[in-house]
């Protein structure tokens, strides 16, 4: 017994320590989706197509560096990012898709999705002296509601402040934006009135798209579509009740309807701007702290470890003991706690100081039916039970580096 007991106690810990030091691809992954940026068009003539798609590539490098810029560094700090000419650019290029490709004899038009080399890039950004982002929040649902003539339009084919955002929530940052359908289960969830007062209907839209926040925005059309005064709000789980107010007016040979489009595009900068400033990487204060990680088994601990995988703010993770109920870690990371965090609950973990003032990881929106590995008492129905609890072991001391390479020379 002694020995099937050790044996179990071995197996759970090999298992355990595969996980803890093993290759973190998904981490580099996820994180290199950060460094992407889709939805790049370009457009260019030549003497022969070969020319036409050459200068149109070359063309998009360059187009994808300044909007890669625009999603990951603060407004104020794009004059500190060197302008990169396209066959600078092409050095931190990773790898790129093309799609929606039209060709002439002489004319070449494409979208592009281009991938930068996530350290390279980095560090590029960094020495530069810049600022720079990396969290990814969470999606947010957009409720465009017009006012007109006393009434408040939401679901309406007329509402056109809803069209407005059609495809605002497609571009390069780091809050995705999400716009219901307005089918009919969207319809019989709420309407304009319930969106204004924040009833129970509109957090039930939320999540049936996936989002915890809300960006509430009203717009109001004057003067025969002239000119425009909007008002927005994003409420919710991590929107703390940040304002927006703007004032449009009509450019010369500007349509209302553009007009609006372009109210929607600069309310989409500033909401992508706060979330920036407020998750800037502090690259020079590393702090750490003393984790506890409530388990019910290893499947709990092989979802905390897929989370805690590309998480920006991290800088490593080091493992100090475990048992079968909790793992206990060092954590590594730039920024304040709070910045930490808010980038833990983008990945539905919550970080709260328990009754022993103790910090503690827990898991958020658990999964119904975990896949992974089982536990041996999971796999094994004739072992029994209490042969295959595991005491409190101190692992070796075993460091996870979730952003490997990421170090920059001062």
């Amino acid at each position: 017994m002694r020995f099937r007991r050790f044996f179990y106690k071995t197996a759970f810990l090999a298992t355990f320590f595969a996980l803890s030091t093993g290759p973190w691809h998904s981490a580099a992954l996820a994180a290199n989706e950060v460094y992407t940026v889709h939805g790049i068009a370009v457009d260019a003539t030549a003497d022969t197509v070969i020319d036409a798609k050459k200068a149109a590539l070359s063309q998009g490098y360059e187009k994808a560096f300044r909007a890669l810029v625009r999603k990951l560094v603060p407004e104020h700090d794009h004059i500190k990012v060197p302008k990169l000419n396209s066959k600078d650019a092409l050095n931190y290029v990773l790898d790129i898709s093309l799609s929606a490709e039209k060709s002439s004899s002489v004319r070449y038009i494409a979208n592009m999705t281009v991938r930068f080399k996530e350290s390279q890039t980095r560090a590029l950004l960094r020495n530069s002296g810049a600022a720079i982002a990396e969290t990814v929040s969470k999606p947010v649902l957009i409720i465009p509601i017009e006012k007109r003539a006393g009434s408040n339009l939401l679901w309406e084919d007329r509402n056109q402040w809803r069209t407005a955002w059609g495809g605002v929530g497609t571009s390069n940052g780091l809050v995705p934006l999400t716009m219901p359908l307005g089918d009919l289960d969207d319809l019989s969830l709420v309407d304009a009135k319930g969106a204004l007062a924040g009833n129970e209907g509109l957090w039930k839209l939320a999540r049936k798209y996936g989002s915890s926040d809300v960006f509430l925005s009203v717009a109001e059309v004057n003067n025969e579509g002239a000119s425009a005064t909007m008002s927005a709000v994003r409420v919710g789980r991590f929107g703390e009740g940040r304002r927006y107010q703007l004032n449009v007016t009509k450019a010369e040979g500007e349509t209302t309807q553009k007009m609006l489009r372009r109210a929607a595009r600069s309310l989409d900068s500033s909401l992508q701007q706060d979330w920036k400033q407020a998750n800037l990487l502090q690259f020079g204060v590393e702090r750490w702290i003393q984790v506890e990680v409530p388990i019910a088994g290893l499947q709990d601990w092989v979802l905390v470890n897929n989370r805690l995988q590309g998480v920006p703010a991290i800088n490593k993770v080091k493992t100090r003991s475990m048992n079968r109920a909790q793992v206990n870690l060092d954590v590594y990371f730039a920024g304040d706690e709070r910045q930490l965090s808010l980038a833990l609950a983008q990945k539905d973990l919550a970080l709260v100081l328990n009754e022993r003032s103790i910090w503690e990881l827990q898991i958020l929106n658990r999964p119904t039916a975990q896949q992974g590995l089982s536990l041996p008492s999971q796999s094994n129905p004739d072992l029994v039970p209490e042969e295959t609890v595991v005491d409190e072991v101190v692992v070796p001391e075993q460091e996870i580096n979730l952003n490997p390479g990421d170090e920059v020379s001062e």
